[in-house]
């Protein structure tokens, strides 16, 4: 369990019980129940310095900051409907910093028509970006605590694409700091695969239409978005679930941008797919026998759906291969570590 996780069971323990308010801390947003329905909210705060590079184009930090907030609704199978938006940051940049934060968050949700309600301006020494999102749920929202033993496990998308993009954002800046010309490109890394990496940290698409029909149609009993390492996020849902969670080595998607990365860096790619982190990506399980209905919507959804794994008795996330079994739920990003 990270600090992060511990953090959200001691405040679980100061929470008294409210009525409306279905699901609280610990699953990827919450619920509300008001007289028109349900709602589903969420929040998620950037940092300059820690969640992005400093000197980051404002309107990127705004994309990728309504991404990761609407990537917690799609894991709860929710449609998004209207968000805040607050911006600290250094006065001297001027009102036109806020303004292209704005501008890339609002190019992020305008393809789900959800609008901006309002939010807040302050100074900070660094940029802060927090966006607190609503939606509502298309069905009964998708939870961590749903899986059951016998049930497969599934991922979107290539995990560990943005891990590799980050390395080599970090090396291009790296460069800028020193006063050189920001490499355009990794020497040994085909620029294509290069441009793709970059924009699977830089700009991540949320699987809203994914969690929707997820929701909508009943497929999954258990989903999580991928955001700080398919171990790790695996080890949550396990953990809520009350399941073991078996990822197989060999069924891990592999694209082959990351494969081609590994290989110009020495690296083997199943530790950024597992330990990377920043994905957004859906981890979901669904009954046995079920792949049929799950992989047909691949095209729908505009992103594959690939069979990783099964869910078992007992606790934990664990690779298997045929070394054996190793234990994955403490690989990945801790945002207290050290707490």
């Amino acid at each position: 369990m990270t600090s992060e996780d511990r953090f959200v069971e001691r405040l679980k323990e100061l929470l008294p019980l409210r009525p409306g308010l279905l699901v609280g801390p610990g699953d990827d947003a919450a619920v509300v129940e008001i007289e028109e329905g349900r709602l589903v909210a969420t929040t998620d705060l950037l940092v300059e310095g820690v969640d992005f590079l400093p000197g980051e184009d404002p309107e990127r930090v705004g994309r990728r900051a309504a991404a990761v907030n609407l990537s917690d609704l799609a894991a709860m199978g929710a449609r998004p409907e209207f968000f805040l938006l607050s911006v600290a940051f250094l006065r001297q940049r001027g009102l036109e910093y806020p303004l292209a934060v704005a501008r890339g968050a609002l190019s992020r949700t305008a393809p789900f028509e959800a609008a901006l309600a309002g939010g807040d301006l302050s100074e900070a020494p660094q940029t802060v970006v927090s966006i607190a999102f609503w939606g509502r749920p298309e069905a009964a929202p998708l939870l961590r605590s749903g899986a059951k033993p016998g049930d497969v496990v599934y991922v979107s998308g290539y995990p560990g694409r943005a891990a590799a993009g980050l390395r080599i954002a970090r090396m291009l800046h790296a460069f800028a700091s020193q006063g050189a010309p920001p490499t355009p490109r990794l020497i040994g890394l085909d620029p294509t695969k290069e441009a793709e990496l970059l924009a699977a940290y830089h700009d991540p698409v949320p699987r809203v239409a994914l969690g929707r029909a997820l929701a909508r149609e009943g497929l999954a009993h258990a989903a999580i978005d991928v955001s700080d390492g398919l171990g790790l996020d695996a080890g949550r849902l396990a953990r809520a679930s009350g399941v073991r969670i078996v990822l197989e080595r060999e069924r891990l998607p592999l694209s082959p941008a990351l494969t081609a990365y590994a290989e110009v860096e020495f690296l083997d790619p199943i530790e950024l797919v597992l330990g990377g982190g920043d994905d957004y990506e859906l981890l979901f399980t669904s009954e046995a026998g079920a792949e049929g209905e799950v992989t047909a919507g691949n095209a729908g959804w505009g992103v594959a759906v690939h069979r990783v794994g099964v869910c078992e008795e007992g606790a934990g996330a664990i690779l298997r291969d045929r070394a054996g079994d190793r234990n994955i739920a403490g690989l990945g990003f801790d945002h207290l570590a050290g707490s």
